[in-house]
């Protein structure tokens, strides 16, 4: 215990004293630089205070200047916290590289934490600090992320530009970062000593820092480049996140001149150091840098740009799934931005949409002004299949990540559905390209997981596969009213028992087999209809089939809607007595989840996807045996019961896949995206290209490029080329 001028203070006079034995291996000390203190001083003993573990001493080295007022603030703290902090000052005035020696030699055999006097730290700074500093044997030294400190800098919120966080305020940021971390402890040249641990086995190696840099500047990055060349390295501890006001802490700024000098010293004694710092700060795809960006999305939220070209509530399941997700990853309290993307024509529309719905939350841009006005977007997200690639080579290359939402394979293993086979290559090819640079695919089922395994990825690219299943229907099921009679053939089930199949007449759909078992469960005395509502593609559709079914057997039992309104859907849904999905294979099957929420019960195969959705104990058309589904489905119409207990099954099941959480799937593979390197960019002129034209011109040069990769002249990149519009070879 000493005084400075009537302050009560707990000078430093025996290093014993701060573990109440002798220094040993293996300690370690934190060592705060002080020479007059600041406008942060208070917050930054404050905050070490309050967060600094009790096995970790905290010594002040003043350097003799003007600090009376910051030593009495000292006190003050300490007494406010109950806390000892240990005080030493220099005799006279050594500067920086002197008073960090000081420290280093006086707390030998311990490793030093060197502390900035105008720093911020958080909870678990320290032993967060030091396990990644001992997280391998060769590191010298471990330095924090923080809001301002060259290399290692993370911008903290607007708001601390103009004045810096309370600790309590700053401790909630940093607990974020830490909580989010996943340690990757990247590699950087060189340390920066404001929040930064030295190891005492590189100090002893080495030697301490070079005094012909005092009184400061290039003193850590002439250390460092020491540690390099004697095998030792340096990380950036992602962990641990500083505050810095910076410019306080040094005293004396009117130093440039030296920071000239200093730096041409080193760059005398370590000829490849411009080089290699200027060549590794602009590398975008470093461990450093992707950490930094990842970090920076954690205090600020995520920016996603979200391919709306096709989202139109004519395609009922694409923009049903589309805008829940949209809506809900703009309320998500880790995303900062959702910004619908489409070309000029269908902005106005989309904004309309929106407007209807009475959203604000999401944002609406054409792909130019997207990068006119140099948008940050963590992540480009394409919610639907899109064979073409209209506008997504141009979203996606812009944003540092891309991730595609694959709904299902049916189009691509089945040549029967294009309209010929070049058609059927060409979508490969283009589906392909995009599988291959995303950054994350997002499936539906664990059944597409495996199907697009087998077909394209194998195990090699299996981490960037994760499941995104839809959610449950969300917009309230309505009261029963009338038809809207839309359709003429909807007037006639008013009082007529039916089993309701919705859904395009694709040859998967399985729309004939359950025609065929509809006459098996006739035959067995069911007096209802079976009711078919969806259209009818182009190509690989069953139509010919159902009307060969009706002709030989003479029945007038089933009903054809072809397309029909949401609002008819749904009181067709209400209305059924069963609503079955035969399908031999789904990616997801939005069906029996829609009949659920509207009052209905669902029947379906285990094809697919609905087999990983289903529930365990529910009845299911199982194709083995025409004469035992019949069976299955007599029983569900005849027993109300057996209805009831179906639906509830059904209902329980559905009710675990909410928007909400994939949302958070999204996000959470949006996140771990920015810490893998990196699998589409589009050149620089490519993107001027796109500001100066305009998203539409440009975008089919952009999707011509999904074939860059086919040989020129093959007859597959032709076809390609024709699919996405471009000019023969």
């Amino acid at each position: 215990m000493g005084t400075t001028k009537g302050i009560t203070i707990h000078a430093l006079t025996d290093t014993d004293d701060l573990f109440g034995r002798p220094l040993q291996v293996g300690d370690v000390v934190a060592a705060l630089t002080l020479f007059s203190g600041g406008s942060t001083w208070e917050l930054c003993v404050s905050s070490l205070l309050e967060h600094t573990s009790e096995t970790t001493p905290i010594v002040v080295f003043d350097d003799a200047g003007p600090s009376e007022i910051a030593v009495q603030e000292l006190a003050e703290v300490e007494k406010r916290y109950g806390r000892e902090v240990h005080y030493f000052r220099q005799p006279k005035n050594r500067g920086v590289v002197g008073n960090l020696n000081t420290a280093f030699q006086k707390l030998a055999p311990a490793d030093v934490i060197v502390l900035n006097s105008d720093i911020i730290v958080g909870p678990e700074w320290d032993t967060r600090l030091i396990a990644a500093a001992r997280s391998r044997s060769d590191i010298a030294t471990a330095t924090a992320l923080s809001a301002n400190a060259t290399i290692f800098t993370v911008e903290g919120p607007d708001s601390w530009k103009l004045q810096p966080p309370t600790v309590a305020e700053f401790a909630e940021v940093a607990r974020k970062v830490s909580a989010a971390s996943k340690q990757v402890r990247p590699f950087v040249p060189v340390a920066t000593s404001f929040c930064t641990l030295f190891a005492r086995h590189a100090l002893n190696v080495v030697g301490l820092l070079d005094e012909e840099f005092s009184p400061g500047y290039g003193e850590e990055v002439d250390y460092s480049l020491r540690c390099v060349s004697y095998g030792f390295n340096h990380i950036a501890v992602d962990d641990v996140y500083a505050y810095h006001a910076t410019g306080e802490s040094f005293g004396e700024v009117a130093l440039n001149w030296r920071k000239i000098d200093n730096d041409e010293l080193v760059a005398r004694r370590f000829e490849y150091w411009n080089d290699w710092i200027s060549e590794f700060a602009a590398d975008e795809a470093t461990p450093l840098e992707r950490v930094r960006r990842y970090t920076y999305a954690v205090i600020h939220g995520l920016t996603i740009a979200i391919d709306a070209e096709l989202v139109h509530p004519n395609l009922t399941g694409t923009f049903e799934g589309s805008f829940a997700l949209s809506r809900k990853l703009a309320l998500h309290p880790d995303v900062q931005r959702v910004i619908w993307v489409a070309s000029g024509e269908r902005v106005g529309p989309l904004r309309a949409m929106l407007a209807e719905a009475k959203v604000d939350t999401i944002e609406v841009s054409t792909i130019a002004d997207l990068y006119a006005a140099k948008v940050d977007v963590d992540l480009a997200f394409r919610p639907y299949q899109d064979f073409t690639g209209a506008t997504w080579p141009a979203i996606s290359g812009f944003s540092r990540r891309n991730m595609i939402w694959m709904l299902d394979l049916i189009a691509l293993l089945n040549p029967h559905y294009a309209v010929d086979y070049d058609d059927f290559a060409a979508k490969n090819a283009v589906a392909r390209k995009g599988w291959e640079n995303a950054d994350a695919i997002g499936v539906l089922t664990p059944h597409v997981a495996k199907t697009l395994t087998a077909y394209y990825s194998g195990t090699s690219d299996s981490d960037k596969i994760v499941v995104l299943p839809n959610g449950s229907p969300e917009q309230p099921a309505p009261a029963a009213g009338a038809w809207n009679l839309e359709n003429a053939g909807l007037e006639a089930l008013a009082d007529t028992p039916y089993i309701l199949v919705l859904g395009t007449n694709y040859l998967h759909k399985n729309v004939p087999w359950l025609m065929r078992v509809g006459l098996r469960l006739k035959s067995l005395g069911w007096e209802g209809r079976f009711v078919f509502a969806g259209p009818t593609p182009d190509s690989g559709h069953s139509a010919q089939l159902e009307a060969d079914l009706i002709e030989l057997s003479g029945a007038d039992c089933f009903t054809f809607l072809g397309r029909v309104s949401d609002s008819d859907k749904i009181r067709l849904i209400s209305g059924a007595t069963l609503v079955a999905s035969p399908s031999i294979t789904e990616g997801w099957g939005m069906i029996p989840g829609e009949a659920v929420h509207y009052g209905s019960t669902p029947i379906s195969s285990r094809g697919g996807g609905l087999g990983d959705i289903g529930p365990a104990d529910a009845k299911y058309l199982e194709f083995r045996d025409d004469e035992a589904d019949a069976q299955t489905l007599l029983e569900l119409v005849n027993d109300l019961d057996a209805r009831q207990r179906q639906r509830e099954l059904w209902e329980a099941a559905t009710q675990q896949y909410q928007w909400a959480d994939t949302a958070q799937t999204v996000v959470t593979a949006g996140f771990d995206a920015l810490l893998r390197h990196r699998q589409f960019r589009l050149d620089e002129r490519t993107a001027q290209k796109i500001v100066l034209t305009g998203a539409p011109s440009v975008a089919r040069r952009l999707a011509d490029s999904s074939v860059t990769l086919l040989p020129v002249g093959s007859r597959r990149r032709r076809v390609v080329k024709r699919l996405l519009g471009g000019a023969a070879e």
